[in-house]
């Protein structure tokens, strides 16, 4: 099933048709964030819940926080949907799941998001920038035009991400969580490991950076290597280069979890997107996390795998404690 869609995906736009980007984006994109403060939501706007299902839906937005650089204008207002369980108080645990690759909307979490509902687990799907509605004029799907771009969705993306995190804690949800499948897996990492609290961590099918994804496994022929190469020697060089790029956002160039017990890591065993290795170099990174397989490939794991995935969902948020917030001091008279 991994071949078929990589022959699938093969005849899509390519990624980085117009090259690498902006230079002196793309160098301070590839470094790690040194000195990384928790960026707070003060504008954040909720539509009134409305039922589907057995589940309630409210509809958010809010200003991104991100400052790591220049967003596209459609990208600058970020939005989510918020899946809450109608019998489990107003406040439950929320968990954040984070796009994988070409989830535009909101099904593909959906699907990884409705079990964990029903048992009293609330969803937060985050449409990260450059996705879906956010998507750039002219942008082809999921095919980023640039290097620089992708730098900078991810990056973006995790800001976010943690934001959101702070913010649900501060409304009152006392425990919190990310997770999310391929790409999402990988951001949602990356973001855990900014988190300066506690949270439950569920990378699924992730890589320690996109560097092995877009150079070594089925969806290396993703990358328009030509125009990379134009400007760096040639394809070889460009694959080359591409690498030490990604690999200056990989989750490892990061400080490890500071309790990786609450980090449950689900990896496909016959993964034709993700290298085995690079999911391994995350768990000897996060030394004390758990792993955990599904039986099949990138696709196919997905699919017969969401009881073990919503297992581990729910392992990982049993191994965090309930955040008490303050009372609220009383009013002077």
């Amino acid at each position: 099933m991994d071949s078929i869609a990589a022959r699938l995906i093969g005849r899509r736009p390519r990624f980085f048709s117009d090259g690498w980007g902006t230079q002196s984006l793309l160098e301070r994109l590839s470094r790690s964030p040194q000195g990384f403060a928790l960026p707070e939501l003060h504008e954040v706007t909720l539509s009134a819940a409305r039922r589907e299902g057995r589940f309630l839906v409210q509809e958010g937005r809010f200003p991104s926080p991100a400052a790591v650089g220049p967003l596209p204008a459609s990208s600058a207002e970020a939005r989510f949907q918020l899946l809450l369980p109608p019998n489990a108080g107003p406040r439950p645990p929320i968990c954040v799941f984070l796009a994988a690759s070409g989830d535009h909307g909101y099904g593909l979490r959906r699907f990884l998001a409705r079990p964990l509902v029903s048992q009293g687990l609330g969803a937060l799907l985050l449409e990260n920038p450059f996705y879906g509605s956010r998507r750039p004029p002219g942008q082809q799907g999921e095919a980023l035009r640039t290097v620089a771009e992708l730098l900078l969705m991810f990056r973006a993306t995790a800001v976010e991400a943690v934001a959101l995190l702070g913010w649900l804690l501060a409304r009152g949800h006392p425990k919190v969580g990310i997770s999310g499948y391929s790409m999402g897996g990988s951001m949602a990492a990356y973001s855990a490991a900014l988190f300066p609290l506690p949270a439950a961590v569920i990378p699924l099918a992730v890589a320690h950076s996109a560097a092995p994804v877009f150079t070594q496994g089925v969806l290396s022929a993703l990358p328009d290597w030509e125009a990379l190469g134009r400007t760096c020697g040639g394809v070889e060089a460009a694959r080359q280069r591409l690498a030490e790029v990604l690999e200056g956002l990989a989750i490892t160039q990061l400080p490890p979890l500071s309790n990786p017990r609450r980090a449950v890591i689900v990896a496909a065993r016959q993964d034709g997107f993700v290298p085995s290795a690079s999911t391994l170099r995350l768990l000897q990174h996060w030394r004390g996390a758990e792993l955990r397989y599904v039986q099949g490939g990138h696709v196919s794991g997905l699919l017969a795998g969401r009881r073990i995935i919503t297992q581990a969902v729910l392992d990982a948020f049993s191994r965090i404690e309930a955040l008490q917030l303050p009372d609220e001091a009383p009013a002077a008279s």
